[in-house]
């Protein structure tokens, strides 16, 4: 869905399947995010947060220079490599799409 906004934000929410490491999981994330960020021109942001609740464990926060930016960093070896092994840990993922209102 493409928006007239110059940032496209990605929010994934990631909950625990039981009896797996949250420290394990936690660095399966952040491996991701660092990766994403540090090799793709179109990553403007990437943090890993780890909640307080059991609703999500975990929450990424992507921000994209567009939704193509987004699209190709879902082609990329490293997120398809991510987005298997994930499966092992987590029992559930909610993502939510949108655009920056305010600030740059």
């Amino acid at each position: 869905m493409a928006t007239s906004n110059p940032y496209y934000v990605v929010f994934v929410e990631f909950t625990l399947k039981p009896n797996v490491s949250k420290t394990d999981a936690k660095e399966l994330l952040v491996q991701n995010a660092a990766i994403s960020f540090e090799n793709e021109p179109g990553c403007y942001r990437f943090d890993v947060v780890e909640t307080y609740t059991d609703e999500a464990h975990f929450i990424l926060y992507e921000i994209y220079r567009d939704e193509n930016a987004f699209s190709e960093h879902l082609k990329t070896k490293h997120y398809q490599k991510f987005d298997a092994v994930s499966e092992q840990f987590f029992k559930g993922k909610r993502i939510r799409l949108g655009g920056l209102a305010s600030g740059a």
